[in-house]
Parts: C-alpha cells; sequence; structure tokens
C-alpha cells in the first residue's frame, strides 16, 4: 500500500512539474507573440520615407576629404553629428538592412573610401547605436518592446550572425549623383518598400 502510495505522489509529482513547464512555455511564447506583434504594428505605421542621415563633403584636396556626417531620429530630431577626414576621394556610406515584415529598415554602420576598407572605416555604432539600442528609430511609433526587438535585429546585424533576409548595402558616389560636390547637403532616404536612395537638400 505504502509503495503505491509512493508511486501516486510520484506520478502526481511529475503531472505537476509537467504542467508548470508547459504553463511556462505556453507564457514564453505569448510575450514573443506579444513582442513581434507589437514591432510589427510599430514598423507597419512607419511613414513611406525616413532620413537618419545627412551629410556634406566640406573639403576634397586630392588624396583626402573632409565630411560633415547628422543624424536623425524618426521624429527628425537630430541626434548626434561629427565631422571627420578620410584618405581618399569617394565617400562610401554604408548601411545595415533588414527586411521585416512588409516594411524595410536600415542602420548607418561605416564610413570609408576607396582607399579606406570597410572594416578600417570609422564605425558608426557608438554614435547612432549606444548601449540604450539603434537611435534611429526612436522618436516615432515603435514602443518600448518594439525598440529592444531593433536593437536586438541590430546587434545580430552587428555581430555577423545570421538574420534571414539581411544584407549590407553601401551607397557612394559612384552611385545616383556621381560625384558629391563640397558643400552641397546631401539626406538618405531609407524606403519603406525597399531601397535607399541620396537625395541633394
Amino acid at each position: 500500500m505504502a509503495q503505491r502510495y509512493r508511486y501516486l505522489k510520484a506520478l502526481f509529482l511529475l503531472a505537476l512539474v509537467l504542467g508548470i513547464a508547459s504553463l511556462g512555455i505556453s507564457v514564453i511564447r505569448s510575450m514573443q507573440k506579444a513582442k513581434l506583434a507589437s514591432l510589427e504594428d510599430g514598423i507597419a505605421a512607419l511613414q513611406e520615407e525616413t532620413v537618419p542621415m545627412r551629410f556634406m563633403v566640406l573639403s576634397r584636396n586630392g588624396t583626402t576629404l573632409s565630411v560633415r556626417l547628422k543624424f536623425y531620429n524618426l521624429a527628425g530630431d537630430e541626434f548626434a553629428a561629427m565631422d571627420t577626414e578620410l584618405e581618399g576621394e569617394q565617400l562610401y556610406l554604408d548601411f545595415l538592412a533588414v527586411p521585416y515584415g512588409k516594411t524595410w529598415i536600415a542602420f548607418p554602420d561605416r564610413v570609408f573610401t576607396e582607399l579606406v576598407a570597410p572594416e578600417a572605416g570609422l564605425d558608426l555604432q557608438p554614435l547612432v547605436a549606444p548601449a540604450m539600442g539603434p537611435r534611429t528609430y526612436t522618436g516615432g511609433s515603435l514602443d518600448g518592446r518594439a525598440l529592444i526587438e531593433i536593437g536586438t535585429l541590430y546587434s545580430a546585424l552587428q555581430s555577423g550572425q545570421p538574420v534571414h533576409g539581411a544584407f549590407g548595402n553601401a551607397v557612394h558616389d559612384i552611385a545616383q549623383l556621381g560625384s558629391f560636390r563640397v558643400g552641397q547637403v546631401y539626406k538618405i532616404v531609407i524606403r519603406k518598400k525597399g531601397g535607399l536612395e541620396i537625395l541633394e537638400e
């Protein structure tokens, strides 16, 4: 009798543990669904075009170029700016881009030239995405959970982890406008349906 009681008690405890585990998995799945729904809703509400960055070539002397960079959030507020000088004449602005649902998001990543390799170029991460996450997508319709999810995507892209549909897209001198004119302000436009474009202001 005592052995049967211990057996039933063990079965009860096992069923209890399995029930708690199943409940925990359900809660985690619900939280993940809520996070994804929050991100999808926020991204769906993004404007058709966003402008995360403006730049101007300040000078060229045949061997180096000086450029001014400014960065903006979804509200159009400037959150960072810097002037830098690079060896070379052709300016390359590299973005990390990833499709998400039915839209497309991109983050300013690096600045380099035909003489400075991307890995040796200016890393924009400290300006664009410090510890609190990517600032490019703040100031708009994305809530806290969505911004955390975007930060996770950005971190995965930065570290080279596989992200479905992700790719890098370099926009540079030889595309669209030919040569960036000294003193002319240009803006980078991210299109919600895909693609980057450089336009004069």
